[in-house]
Order: structure tokens, then C-alpha cells, then sequence
């Protein structure tokens, strides 16, 4: 077998891929399915061992924005381009295993000559260049121009037809060889598009005209291999999607189904593709649906809300049949061309605003809205940056009525629950850190208490509340100027880092019934404070929870609906490491995006949450597209932790099938396994202590199952660290 010069094996691992590929999938041509993943994590089929372990891909980048040239004559295309690693060498795609596939596609124009949404592939061309079989080989002429910098012209053999719409020209590289008769992609493919007019190929357009999604956006949630899911790997960028899921191309093949749009919705709002027997009604998308502009951020985002198709819109609108009216107030719609008389802006039909922009954006629901807007403030500390030995600050928290009329608050009044009288019936502070192992800090009955018995768990929320004028909490300094609140004088007892106060108050509690007609949600805010240092403490998911949940907010319903936003400082508050009330952040978050049955300690009573339902975006062993602050001493990867990796694994030894009756019992089976292993080998669930010997032994960095490796993630570069100032 030949080595890839761009790759490093070691010798045992050589012999062990050849053995096992056999065992293990890959990816085929187009529309064909990926990979199978190594048995780990995701849960995925594959080879039960880890064999990709020791190969280093190398991030191919391809520079496609130099020259594109078009002979009117002949109708060719010659493409300049060049292909180098990520230390800019050249890529030799003529002596290495390198796959090329170039496509052309057209812009298809609405009717009227506007700017339309969708494109027709014209041809595409692919083959290895490097391959004994000329059959194999690329049907144009591939000239390599210089070697150390990998550039290259490649002359097609299709011909583009004359025409005056916006082109596409993308071109994909790919390091794939062929062992033991198994083709195998081994590096990180690398795809780019250049858009164009014939009658000047040599500009390169700064947009298509419609361009409404960038590949960015979609790999706020997915990542940077948006394409693993049913194509290997081999398609990361929206516009080359674009080739293919059209509405031309795949109209013969699945009724159209193909359409990028059309598919894209129906999958993101749990719809299914039955013609060709995709159903996605389990997807559990991250955020209201209705959020269009997480993904539509492109130079022509609004795009698809100026120019509605009954497509598009029935992508989502699953229940409207344009062709009886069924569900459609407009009636029946035999095509698009009528879309815009009532569905555009400003259009105001029998007192509504039909506009896409209006109907995507609906008024937040008011039982929902917070009460009050909360400020939080400290006394500041002597130096200016961070407090330290002997200092006590004062917490003040005001609010601010967000009713209309708004509501004057009397901070010193008794509460009464279930009025909008501006005395509230909760107003509780929680102070807790630091970030990496927050539990209850500075208060009465905290882990700082001299007087809190360890045997019990420290109270999380300290009510700020009088009642006659006073407080049973000696700490509480409430006055009419605000709740106030007089933290411990033990701040020496804490370690150096970055620590929380959050408040939560509320006039209901949870209505029996259905909410009264003036009630609202819980108002709550959270701010951070330094101990012993200035230098803030690094989140250790930096703030990717708002990638995937943008401005979702959290626990609006349930036994205790309050209004908390993807912010991991603010749900550190009850998701402590006190083992009280609320699961731990790092147990139970895993356990949520890993669909785990059992890996949720649920530390509140009961059975473990079963998460087995959720969808992630992408593999779940891809640690870095929550951990992307580059900011942490240690990635976090890096440290075997049985609480995080019992939230993915499980965590209960031997659960009874009957209670589990909706997951599949070899997931059971699974996850009890884990957690036998992770408790003979010393783990305990509930005492949040660093991890045991033993797990270093296994699992440490440069080990036999170091974790870097166990869960592939070779195959995810970390993110990049901040530039310099």
C-alpha cells in the first residue's frame, strides 16, 4: 500500500486499517450514505474499535478566486486554482490520491426576469487525477503550473450554453484512496464556488443574487462537516449543495424533493420527505421554528420572504394543500404567480399583515414576557478589579415594571402572591462559583457558611423578602431603595476565579389552572464578579449554547416556569455542583445533546431523565462545537470526569428495562455497561471529586484510550484562538 506523504501511520495501525475496513462503511458517490461511525458516543454502527486514532488530517484549502475563463467560442471553461495544505505547501493531486469534481450550474430567473431562487446543474466532471485507470481520470485536462504552491488550470470537457443568467463554477478536493478494494476518505474535504457572468468570467460576483444562507450559519449548529450526513463528508458549503438539490435536477428522480429549500425546511421543522422515504418527524429543532434568520443571513436573506413559493412555504406549512386551498385562507393556488398579492409588505388583508416578515416574528405571548426588568449591582471593590480578604459587598437588586401601565415597586412591602401590585412574592438571590466548580458561596446556610452542616445541601435561593419590615436572614439589608442583600465576610475562604449573582423574583407561583389574564413569567438577571484575581475565569463552553438556541429562553413552562436565557453563568445557579435542586450543568447537558436514557443523575428524586428523544445536529463526540472557548488552561476533553462522561454514557449500572419502555434495550445495555465500568473503576456519581487514578491510567492524555482519541477528535480541529490585539 502506498503511504500518504500527508499523512503519518503508525505500523501497527497500517495492518489494523487493512483488517478492519471490511468491517466498516464508506463513502460512496452522490445521494450514497457516509460512513458508518466507530462504536462510541454517537451510538452509531460501526467497528468496535478505534483505528483512525494516530492520522492527522490536513485541511486542504482551495483558492478558487483567481481567474475563471470562458471561450465564447467553444464554450469551455478553464478554472484557475490552487490546493495546499494549511501551511500553504502545494497538494500534488497528480501523484497523490486526490479526487477532483467540478460543477456548473445555472440561475434559473422567475417568470417576470426578476432574480429567481433556485438553481439547474448544467454538467459536472470528477475523477483522480493520480489513478492507473484513465477511465478514472478527470475528462478535461488537469495542467499542474507549479507544484510548491499548487496551481493549477484545469480545462473542462463539458460545455457551459450561452446565457445571460449568474453561473456557478465549484470545485471539490478530497484525499481519498482506494485499500483492499474499499474506497476511504481519510482527510477533511474542501469545496469553494465562484459565480459568475459569461460576458465576464474573469470578475468574480460578490453574490449569486441569491444567496440567502450562508455556510456559516449552518455550521453554527452542524459544525464544519455539514456535509458527513449522507454524503461522507464530501460537500461543506451551501453553495455547492445548490448543484444538486434543485429543482430541476431532482425533479425526475423524487418529485422535486431534492429542492435545498424545500428539503431544508421539512427537515428543520420535523416534516418528512415521503417520496423518497425520509421521515424527520423526530428532529428536534433547537429554537422556534419561526426564527428564520438563524439561517437566512446572506446577502439576499430576504430573499425568500420577498419572493414566497408554495414550496417553500409548504415546506413548513405541512398542512396546506395550495392545490384544493385546504387549510389556506387564500383558497387554491394552481401556481406562485398570485403568492405576493397577499403574502408581501405592507399588504394588510381584513386587519391582518400577511407579510413573510410579519408572520415569521409573532408577538412574544404575554404570560411570557418577564415583569420587571432586574439591575444588579455591587458595591465595587477597593482595587478597583477584585475583591479580596476582609472586604463585604452589598448586593442591591431593582426592578423596573415592564406593564403598561407600569407597576411601582415597594421593595419593603409583604408579598402577595398573584397580584401585579409591585410586591413580590419571590425575590430570591443566588450567589455561587467559581465558573469551572460553582456551588453556594457568600451567603447564609452556602458551602462559605461557618455555620452550614456539610451533611446537608446549601441553599441555593436566599429570599431578599420582609415580612412585617423584617427578614429572618441576618444578611438580608432590604430597604425601600431596593433588595438588598450583605454578602458574608469569609470572601478569603474562596478560591481565585470568577463567580455569579443572579436574582429571580416573581408575583405567581405556577397557576393551576391556566395563567391569569395579568400574569407573567419569573424576571431574572445575572452578573459576575472577581475574587482574588482580576483576570476573569473562562467559560468553560465559552458562549456556544446561543450558536444552536439563539435567543430561545429557557423553562417557560414546567413546575417552576421562570425566564432563563442560554447562559451558562446564569444556570450555574441551581445547576451547581451542591447536588441540591437542579442537575448539574456538566451531567446533565451532556446527557441532553447525547439523547442518553440513563446519564441523567437527576439529582432532584426519581428516575434519570431519559433525553433518548433529542436530536443533535451533528456527532456528538464533536466536543468543540460546545467547548469553543480556546481561553481554558486544559481543554476539557482532555480530563476524564465521570459525571460529564456518565451524562453521555450513562449512569445508572443496572437499569430496569420496565421503566425505559421507549428506548431500545441494546441502548440500555449499553449505557449500564458504561456505568459498571466507570464505578468498578472507583467513580462516584455524587461526589464531584477529581477524576480517579485509574481513569487517568486509561483515559489520560498520551494514554492507551486517551479521549482525544476515543472520541475521534482528530476529526474536529479545535477552534482557532483569538488574533492578537
Amino acid at each position: 500500500m502506498k503511504t500518504n506523504t500527508r499523512f503519518w501511520f503508525s505500523p501497527l495501525l497500517i495492518g489494523l486499517v487493512i483488517a478492519m475496513l471490511s468491517l466498516i462503511g464508506c463513502s460512496g458517490d452522490d445521494g450514497s450514505p457516509g460512513r458508518d461511525g466507530v462504536d462510541g458516543v454517537d451510538g452509531q454502527d460501526g467497528a468496535d474499535a478505534i483505528i483512525l486514532a494516530d492520522i492527522i488530517p490536513i485541511n486542504p484549502i482551495l483558492d478558487l478566486s483567481n481567474t475563471i475563463s470562458y471561450d465564447q467560442v467553444s464554450g469551455r471553461v478553464t478554472i484557475h486554482f490552487f490546493l495546499t495544505d494549511e501551511d500553504g505547501n502545494g497538494i500534488d493531486v497528480t501523484s497523490e490520491a486526490y479526487e477532483l469534481r467540478v460543477y456548473a450550474s445555472e440561475l434559473v430567473d422567475n417568470a417576470d426576469g426578476t432574480i429567481g431562487q433556485s438553481w439547474v446543474q448544467l454538467w459536472n466532471e470528477r475523477g483522480t487525477p493520480a489513478a492507473e485507470d484513465p477511465d478514472d481520470r478527470l475528462p478535461g485536462v488537469l495542467t499542474l503550473l507549479d507544484a510548491a504552491t499548487g496551481e493549477y488550470n484545469y480545462a473542462t470537457a463539458a460545455t457551459l450554453p450561452a446565457s445571460a443568467n449568474v453561473q456557478r463554477v465549484t470545485v471539490r478536493a478530497r484525499w481519498r484512496e482506494t485499500i483492499n478494494g474499499v474506497r476511504w476518505v481519510f482527510a477533511n474535504p474542501v469545496n469553494t464556488s465562484y459565480d459568475f457572468l459569461q460576458a465576464d468570467p474573469g470578475t468574480e460576483l460578490a453574490s449569486s443574487g441569491a444567496d440567502m444562507v450562508t455556510t456559516a450559519a449552518c455550521e453554527t449548529c452542524h459544525g464544519a462537516r455539514i456535509g458527513d450526513v449522507g454524503h461522507g463528508g464530501g460537500y461543506t458549503q451551501t453553495k455547492t449543495c445548490n448543484h444538486c438539490h434543485n429543482t430541476d435536477y431532482m425533479t425526475g428522480r423524487n418529485g422535486g424533493e431534492g429542492d435545498l429549500a424545500f428539503m431544508i425546511h421539512t427537515i428543520h421543522s420535523a416534516g418528512n420527505l415521503p417520496n423518497i422515504g425520509d421521515d424527520f418527524s423526530e428532529v428536534t429543532y433547537p429554537q422556534h421554528i419561526y426564527t428564520c434568520a438563524k439561517c437566512h443571513n446572506g446577502p439576499e436573506a430576504n430573499l425568500s420572504e420577498l419572493v414566497p413559493t408554495r414550496a417553500n412555504c409548504g415546506s413548513c406549512h405541512s398542512d396546506v394543500d395550495f392545490a384544493t386551498g385546504a387549510n389556506h385562507d387564500g383558497g387554491a393556488r394552481p401556481d406562485d404567480t398570485q403568492c405576493t398579492i397577499c403574502h408581501s409588505e405592507g399588504v394588510v388583508i381584513s386587519g391582518t399583515d400577511l407579510s413573510p416578515s410579519v408572520v415569521h416574528n409573532p408577538v412574544p405571548i404575554l404570560a411570557n414576557t418577564p415583569e420587571y426588568a432586574v439591575t444588579i449591582s455591587m458595591t465595587p471593590p477597593a482595587n478597583g478589579t477584585h475583591y479580596v480578604a476582609g472586604e463585604t459587598p452589598l448586593v442591591t437588586v431593582t426592578l423596573a415594571s415592564n406593564d403598561v401601565p407600569p407597576v411601582t415597586v415597594t421593595y419593603t412591602a409583604d408579598a402577595e402572591e398573584g397580584t401585579t401590585d409591585g410586591a413580590l412574592a419571590v425575590a430570591n438571590l443566588y450567589v455561587y462559583g467559581p465558573r469551572a466548580d460553582a456551588v453556594p458561596v457568600l451567603a447564609t446556610n452556602s458551602t462559605t457558611d461557618p455555620a452550614w452542616d456539610p451533611a446537608t445541601a446549601p441553599t441555593q435561593g436566599h429570599s431578599m423578602l420582609l415580612t412585617g419590615g423584617v427578614s429572618t436572614d441576618a444578611q438580608v439589608q432590604t430597604d425601600a431603595a431596593g433588595y438588598k442583600y450583605l454578602l458574608m465576610d469569609n470572601i478569603d475562604a474562596l478560591a481565585p476565579g470568577t463567580y455569579m449573582v443572579r436574582f429571580e423574583g416573581e408575583d405567581y407561583g405556577v397557576p393551576d389552572a391556566g395563567p391569569p389574564v395579568d400574569y407573567r413569567t419569573a424576571s431574572s438577571n445575572v452578573i459576575t464578579f472577581q475574587v482574588g484575581q482580576a483576570e476573569e475565569e473562562p467559560k468553560l463552553s465559552g458562549d456556544a449554547c446561543t450558536n444552536c438556541h439563539g435567543a430561545t429562553i429557557m423553562h417557560l413552562e414546567g413546575a417552576h416556569p421562570h425566564h432563563q436565557p442560554f447562559d451558562t453563568d446564569g444556570c450555574l445557579g441551581c445547576h451547581d455542583k451542591s447536588e441540591n435542586y437542579g442537575n448539574y450543568i456538566g451531567n446533565r447537558v451532556h446527557a441532553v445533546h447525547s439523547a442518553s436514557a440513563t446519564g441523567d443523575l437527576h439529582l432532584s428524586g426519581g428516575l434519570p431523565r431519559n433525553w433518548s428523544e433529542v436530536t443533535f445536529p451533528q456527532d456528538v463526540n464533536n466536543c468543540t462545537i460546545c467547548h469553543t472557548n480556546t481561553e481554558t488552561d486544559t481543554p476539557v476533553w482532555r480530563t476524564p470526569d465521570e459525571v460529564a462522561c456518565g451524562g453521555c454514557h450513562g449512569t445508572q449500572p443496572n437499569p430496569d428495562p420496565a421503566d425505559y419502555p421507549d428506548v431500545d434495550p441494546a441502548q440500555l445495555t449499553k449505557e449500564a455497561a458504561a456505568a459498571q465500568h466507570m464505578e468498578a473503576m472507583g467513580g462516584d456519581w455524587l461526589a464531584n471529586t477529581p477524576p480517579t487514578l485509574q481513569c487517568i491510567v486509561c483515559h489520560g492524555e498520551g494514554k492507551i484510550a486517551d479521549l482525544y482519541n476515543t472520541h475521534e477528535l482528530y476529526l474536529f480541529p479545535p477552534p482557532a484562538p483569538p488574533a492578537e490585539p
